[in-house]
């Protein structure tokens, strides 16, 4: 008997992309530098994260990292920033076809006197381990707050969905 098959409803993609987020730990940052408008330099990097029940995502990064200053940038500046969330290439069916999911970002620095600084800081130390209590007793290191703004999902060929209102999404198939 043949396998019956699930029919992709938007409720279903959405849980998707729920347990999708929820399972990655690090996602992909796209910045540039922003402050010599005649030299404007990309970067790609990477960092570990935390997300609120609004789909916001938590960095907790060192101030002298090349990609923290131009977080900084963006902020300062009102622009977005990318990220990226890639299905790992070892569990992947397809290399050509890897779950992903991208949002376009606004930016935003929580000072250590946030009301909520503490509860993600917390909730980096259950997701990170020790290494944030270290971290957070470094002057240098500041909690970043990248708020979704609209973003894509593919999930493999010819599948692909974008994103509106970046917290929990509204698709619309593309």
């Amino acid at each position: 008997m043949p396998k019956k098959e699930k029919i992709l409803t938007e409720e279903l993609i959405i849980e998707e992309i729920i347990q999708f987020r929820q399972k990655q730990k690090t996602l992909v940052l796209a910045t540039q530098s922003l402050t010599d408008a005649k030299k404007i330099e990309p970067l790609a990097s990477y960092a570990p994260f935390v997300e609120d029940d609004e789909g916001n995502f938590y960095l907790f990064l060192s101030s002298l990292a090349s990609h923290s200053a131009n977080l900084n940038e963006h902020q300062e500046a009102h622009t977005r920033i990318s990220i990226l969330l890639i299905e790992d290439e070892q569990s992947t069916r397809n290399i050509f076809a890897r779950k992903r999911l991208s949002y376009s970002c606004g930016v935003s620095i929580w000072s250590r006197t946030h009301p909520q600084w503490q509860e993600i800081i917390n909730q980096l130390l259950i997701r990170f381990g020790k290494t944030i209590e270290v971290l957070a007793g470094l002057g240098d290191f500041n909690l970043y707050c990248l708020t979704p703004i609209d973003g894509n999902y593919v999930r493999g060929f010819g599948q692909a969905y974008e994103l509106k209102e970046g917290h929990m999404p509204v698709l619309r198939n593309s």
